[in-house]
């Protein structure tokens, strides 16, 4: 659920409180929950909503990487974090919207029509956002690496 709510926030500090109220949400809310079993995924959209209502709030559009360690399997680990740094930049480059959606999409693996309710907008509108973004991530990098 961490990993989730950072994602789309950025900021680990952000991440945590979010979580906790996501918890404290989903915990005073149990008598709400008709299966028992669902409770995970119940979390998450919870955790979700939180961290999207968060980003739209606030306007952060960007984050901060860590070093990556050497590879031990013969990898060019320069080229390895150019190429890697170079994703980051134009994810975190992106336009919040198209951030967002590539986030959910690619590593929540939600549906767009999933994310389009979440949002409260038609799904058309974030499948253009998820071609829009994923072009200008492939623009950069393109750039980026010449």
């Amino acid at each position: 659920m961490y990993h989730t709510c950072l994602r789309i926030v950025i900021y680990a500090a952000d991440a945590e409180d979010i979580l906790q109220d996501a918890f404290m949400e989903a915990f005073t809310g149990l008598d709400k929950i008709k299966n028992p079993a669902a409770f995970g995924g119940w979390l998450k959209r919870i955790v979700i909503n939180k961290s999207i209502n968060h980003v739209k709030r606030h306007q952060k559009s960007w984050t901060e990487l860590e070093e990556t360690q050497p590879d031990e399997y013969g990898i060019d680990e320069l080229d390895f974090k150019n190429k890697l740094d170079a994703i980051a930049e134009a994810l975190e480059a992106l336009p919040e919207k198209y951030r967002m959606v590539i986030n959910l999409h690619i590593f929540e693996q939600m549906g767009f029509e999933e994310i389009a309710g979440m949002m409260n907008v038609p799904s058309a509108t974030i499948r253009s956002q998820y071609l829009r973004g994923k072009q200008k991530i492939l623009d950069d990098i393109r750039v980026k690496l010449k």
